[in-house]
Formats: structure tokens, C-alpha cells, sequence
């Protein structure tokens, strides 16, 4: 028996490709990379419209007055305080509300008229405590009395009084 009967021999020419195959499934997302370097700026855009900012004001500002757009070409700082108009309240005096009670059950204001030279009838009054008053105490209003020369103080205090002494120290004013 001889080699070739076996089917062993020499080796033939290569024959032709056979037709591809399916593709396989997709594998596994690798880990990602490092980030890359930090590419290059870019060129300045163009101006705005508004190409230069609006400065900051460096005057106090104007009184309390009559409501107007204004002219100025600066802006406010968020932080700039008016000055109080002058001339709007006068100082009349100051008197102190002072009540004792043996016992007292109070609901509502009570009034108090007290001697305060430079009042007149028809004026318009403000009050305002110039101190620490008496807890619980609160000054509410004044107006002036039927006679010159008195205000009428109207005030708040606790509910209940039982052998209390009350003192609301008070500034009257004038309002032009």
C-alpha cells in the first residue's frame, strides 16, 4: 500500500475563499481613557452693544423730593443710604406717660393728656418713645388737645395692672 492510496502526497494548490460569515456579537465597553489635554483659547468676540460699563455713582445721595426718572449716567451701589428730608418734623418736647394702678383690667387704648408748651390746636403730631418704656407698655399716637399747649398721648399697657407703675418716655413732634 502505498502513501498516496492513504490520501497522503503533496500539497495542493489553495482553493478558493468561502463566503464570510455572520458578525459576532459586540464586546464589553473598555475602560474609558484619560482626558486629553486642554485645547488652545479661542479668539475675544465681538463688542456688545454696551461695549464700555455704566460707572458707579461717587456722590451721597439726594434728598427724599418729588418722584422723577433723573438725568444721572451712573448707577446706584445696592448699598447707598437718602439723607431724611430736613425741615419735615420739629421737636416739640418730650413727656413721660407715667400711670400707677392699685388694680386695673385694661383692654384697649387709653388716652392721657399732658401739658406741653408749643402745641397748638390742629397741628399734626407724631409720637415716638425717646426710651425704654415699661414692659408690655407701647406708645400708639398724639394728637393735640381742645386747649393749646397740651397733646393728648394715646398708649397701650398690660392687660392686667395690680399694683403697677407704668412710664412710657415719649418725643412729640410736628409734621410740616
Amino acid at each position: 500500500m502505498s502513501l498516496r492510496s492513504l490520501g497522503y502526497g503533496r500539497k495542493g494548490d489553495a482553493g478558493p475563499s468561502g463566503a464570510t460569515g455572520a458578525t459576532g456579537a459586540t464586546g464589553a465597553t473598555g475602560a474609558k481613557g484619560d482626558t486629553g489635554a486642554t485645547g488652545p483659547q479661542g479668539a475675544t468676540g465681538p463688542a456688545g452693544s454696551n461695549a464700555t460699563a455704566t460707572p458707579l455713582a461717587t456722590t451721597a445721595g439726594r434728598a427724599l423730593g418729588t418722584a422723577a426718572v433723573g438725568t444721572s449716567a451712573s448707577a446706584a451701589r445696592e448699598d447707598h443710604v437718602h439723607p431724611l428730608p430736613a425741615g419735615l418734623l420739629t421737636l416739640v418736647g418730650n413727656v413721660n406717660v407715667t400711670e400707677t394702678l392699685i388694680v386695673s383690667l385694661a383692654v384697649g387704648m387709653k388716652r392721657m393728656t399732658l401739658a406741653l408748651a408749643g402745641v397748638a390746636v390742629g397741628d399734626k403730631l407724631l409720637a415716638i418713645p425717646n426710651g425704654t418704656p415699661t414692659s408690655g407698655c407701647e406708645v400708639v399716637n398724639a394728637y393735640p388737645a381742645a386747649t393749646a399747649g397740651n397733646v393728648s398721648i394715646g398708649y397701650y399697657t398690660p392687660l392686667l395692672g395690680i399694683g403697677a407703675t407704668y412710664t412710657i418716655p415719649v418725643s412729640v413732634y410736628r409734621i410740616a
